[in-house]
């Protein structure tokens, strides 16, 4: 049996896979509410959360543009 060593992540790996689950919930959020939320507010609710997913995304990709490796004589 091969031993396997646990996997060291860094912190910008870790706030990563901390705003993909809030990035995953808030869609389950937006989705419930668009089928099952009947109040009369329900757009306003949908508008919302769709500005927090959008919100998440940005955020997402200015965390991945940091990690990214940079290319020498590219700056």
């Amino acid at each position: 049996m091969i031993k396997k060593k646990p996997v060291k992540l860094s912190a910008k790996q870790i706030q990563l896979c901390k705003l993909l689950d809030e990035l995953t919930e808030q869609v389950n959020v937006v989705i419930h509410d668009a089928v099952i939320f009947r109040k009369s507010n329900r757009l306003a609710v949908i508008d919302q959360g769709a500005k927090e997913v959008e919100r998440l995304t940005k955020e997402i990709q200015v965390l991945v543009n940091s990690m990214k490796r940079k290319k020498e004589g590219t700056e």
